[in-house]
């Protein structure tokens, strides 16, 4: 009995809900920004709750602890659905043509993941994203950079955009094997810089290795970049030098539509998902202590699912920003009618009221 009380004022880890108020403002919110993905072609998906988990087994790594996994009544794996990237993967390799591409997909959505108690508070369960399948490169980059951008500008939110390079950091890494490799990305990652160092000298040896490792702790500006590049570039193997250019052509568009003040090169950067393939990103906010959005470029991700297309997107965690956002997207105040007459004129005199653009309760 002590049990089911306790349990009635608790909700499953990684689970949240609301209601009344904050549900109004929260509908809102997603209802503007699906306005504004549909003004720049995306067009919304819905992806199932569970699907089996075999489909992605060989596409996760340390995440898979946080996933919820059940039995159906066949006695297939299923997992429910942890990350909307993936299972919108699926969905579009099934569905998309090549004649179809480039598709602009965008969605908001649940996710349902375990999470620990103390991290209960991260609000990660909703997410606000866009795709874009079929276009290559650059070009696909950038018009990802600025649709998140415009979302930050709709909402009033002026996140710092940290954006590294994955192919930069596979390549550095490329003489290692694969389980090696994802030690040394996770090192990166997680900002152990020590023990990055100690391998990067390993690799390159001493003089190289300090440099390279002096790269993928920088943090700053396209400017900045410029005016200490020549110290990295030097050291770096053909396939990471080329990635660098494509940051810096990138960049320098990015510069001529003066888009750059929120953001910053990070080549920690690595984003958390193995899938990604180019660019990766994470806006932050002072005041909060893990990131609001994440991103990138993930190539090879649909052909997991048989079909060839290049990708990249974005997801927002959009319960991280709500608090942010002020007054903006409360509900109306509605007011008590005050017809004394009988309920039918009571409510004739709201009706009118309603038209008139007021929020009136009987």
């Amino acid at each position: 009995m002590r049990d089911n009380q306790d349990r009635l004022l608790q909700i499953p880890l990684g689970t949240e809900s609301f209601y009344l108020e904050e549900a109004y403002r929260h509908r809102e919110i997603t209802y503007k920004l699906h306005r504004l993905f549909a003004s720049w072609g995306y067009l919304p998906a819905e992806t199932p709750v569970f699907d089996f988990f075999d489909t992605y087994r060989h596409l996760l790594n340390e995440n898979k602890k946080h996933i919820y996994r059940l039995i159906d009544r066949e006695g297939d794996l299923l997992m429910l659905r942890s990350d909307i990237t993936l299972f919108l993967a699926k969905q579009m390799g099934l569905l998309l043509r090549q004649e179809d591409l480039p598709a602009r997909i965008c969605y908001s959505d649940t996710i349902l993941r375990h999470q620990n108690r103390e991290d209960i508070s991260r609000n990660e369960f909703f997410q606000v994203g866009a795709e874009l399948i079929g276009k290559e490169k650059i070009e696909g980059d950038l018009e990802i950079l600025l649709l998140l951008l415009a979302t930050f500008d709709s909402l009033h939110v002026k996140p710092l955009i940290h954006i590294g390079s994955r192919r930069l950091v596979d390549a550095i890494f490329t003489d290692l094997c694969s389980a090696e490799r994802e030690s040394a990305i996770a090192d990166v990652r997680n900002r152990n810089r020590a023990d990055t160092a100690e391998l990067l000298k390993k690799l390159y040896g001493k003089e190289a290795g300090s440099a390279i490792a002096a790269m993928l702790r920088f943090i700053g500006t396209p400017e900045e970049l410029k005016s200490v590049k020549s110290r990295f570039t030097a050291h770096l193997n053909d396939a990471a030098r080329q990635a660098m250019e494509e940051m810096e052509a990138m960049f320098t568009i990015l510069e001529r539509l003066n888009k750059v003040e929120q953001l910053r090169i990070d080549f920690s950067e690595v984003g958390e998902q193995p899938y990604y393939t180019g660019i990766v990103f994470q806006a932050y906010i002072d005041t909060l202590d893990d990131a609001i959005a994440s991103g990138g470029r993930y190539d090879k991700l649909l052909e997991s699912f048989g079909f060839n297309a290049p990708s990249a997107g974005f997801s927002i965690m959009l319960r991280k920003i709500e608090p942010l956002l002020g007054d903006d997207f409360l509900p109306p105040r509605p007011v008590t009618s005050d017809h004394y007459g009988s309920f039918e004129e009571a409510f004739k005199a709201a009706e009118k009221r309603r038209a008139a653009g007021e929020c009136m309760t009987l």
